[in-house]
């Protein structure tokens, strides 16, 4: 079977794994999973079809193994929100345990690079022709691609992440469907600060390196 999943379904176990090491006494833990694109026919033109390809390049599975795996019995989704899609399975997550759903949970995000989304993504502009990105800067011409993961346990006690607030929001009506809304995100980051009831002593923002993104 692990021939025909796809390699971001092992990332992710791989992860998970590490986030719940030691923690597995209790099984009434959910999963939340920050994952963006297609993975059918990931595996490639030379890879049969076979009883586990339908599952193998599912997002829609990419959580629930991980829940099969570890045997946990709590909630259990994929978000699949594009570059946010990491921190609105966070918010989500964090949403379940303020209301009882689960008594802890994991939330892991991570992307690996494919050449069919590369591609996709270069011929709409997106990336940058000089491989570096410049965001906040006036020579932003796109963005960088890279990969990675993250995943970390979500519950109330010590030796968790402490998710102070979050909240999601959409742009709306925009220039385009992918263009942003400066007024929607202002709204956001006073949401969130308001509600955390802190006063941001640093930033770490999502520089896009376009100059439609970054303003």
């Amino acid at each position: 079977e692990a021939a025909a999943v796809h390699p971001q379904q092992l990332f992710l176990l791989e992860l998970c794994h590490g986030a719940l090491a030691g923690a597995l006494a209790s099984r009434d833990a959910g999963v939340y999973v920050g994952i963006s694109g297609s993975l059918g026919g990931a595996l490639g033109a030379d890879t049969a079809p076979g009883a586990y390809a339908g599952t193998g390049c599912s997002l829609a599975v990419a959580a629930g193994r991980v829940s099969f795996v570890f045997g946990l019995v709590g909630p259990s989704l994929p978000v699949d929100t594009a570059c946010s899609a990491s921190l609105v399975a966070l918010h989500v997550g964090a949403a379940a345990l303020g209301a009882r759903e689960c008594a802890r949970c994991v939330v892991a995000g991570e992307g690996l690079l494919e050449a069919a989304v590369f591609e996709a993504f270069a011929a709409a502009g997106m990336l940058s022709p000089l491989g570096r990105c410049h965001a906040f800067d006036a020579r932003a011409d796109g963005y960088c691609r890279g990969e990675g993961g993250v995943a970390a346990r979500l519950a109330f006690g010590p030796g968790t992440v402490d998710a102070r607030a979050a909240a999601v929001r959409q742009d709306g009506a925009s220039a385009s469907l992918t263009a942003p809304n400066g007024t929607s995100q202002r709204r956001l980051l006073r949401v969130v600060l308001d509600r955390a009831a802190v006063a941001p002593a640093s930033l770490e923002a999502h520089g896009t390196g376009t100059a439609l993104g970054d303003p």
